[in-house]
């Protein structure tokens, strides 16, 4: 039987696939040419949702500080399991933007101790993966809720709210 520490063969594998390590290419990031793109979600449709002001707020500051800024407005967004797919137009709004992006904020208020549905459902329908890729990965993303008394912050520190 052969060594698997010496035996190097590989029929499984293409041998294309083989190249030589450029540690120019893995250690020098690509310096972006354009402002940082920012996406906001936010997870209230009320006329004055403090979640969507929040949002908003913090939409004018990235902005005063050189990104460029989209929001995302839920209204009409199905559920994510009502029969609809994700060819459906607030669903494939939603997903462009997430691709656009390089970072999102996401605000919400919180019901009954998490975000809220409106949230969850923006957040369910970011597929997993488009191809080989999640959409969300190397992306930053700020959190915020909109909340006070004694259940505040249950939201964003309930684990999973952000992926994790």
């Amino acid at each position: 039987m052969p060594d698997p520490l010496t035996d190097l063969t590989t029929p499984q594998i293409d041998e294309a696939s083989f190249g030589p390590v450029d540690r120019d290419r893995l250690q020098s990031p690509a310096i972006s040419t354009h402002p940082p793109r920012i996406l906001l979600l936010y997870g209230s449709l009320r006329a004055r949702s403090f979640s969507r002001l929040s949002a908003e707020e913090a939409a004018r500051i990235l902005t005063r500080l050189g990104a460029e800024v989209r929001s995302f407005d839920p209204s009409g967004l199905p559920l994510v399991d009502d029969g609809v797919d994700a060819t459906h137009p607030k669903v494939r709004e939603l997903r462009d933007l997430v691709g656009w992006c390089e970072g999102m904020v996401w605000s919400s208020p919180e019901r009954h101790g998490a975000m809220t549905g409106l949230m969850k459902t923006q957040v369910d329908w970011i597929p997993l993966s488009e191809g080989a890729v999640r959409p969300t990965q190397g992306k930053t993303l700020a959190v915020m809720q909109v909340s006070g008394g004694s259940q505040s912050f249950n939201a964003v520190n309930r684990p999973g709210f952000a992926g994790g």
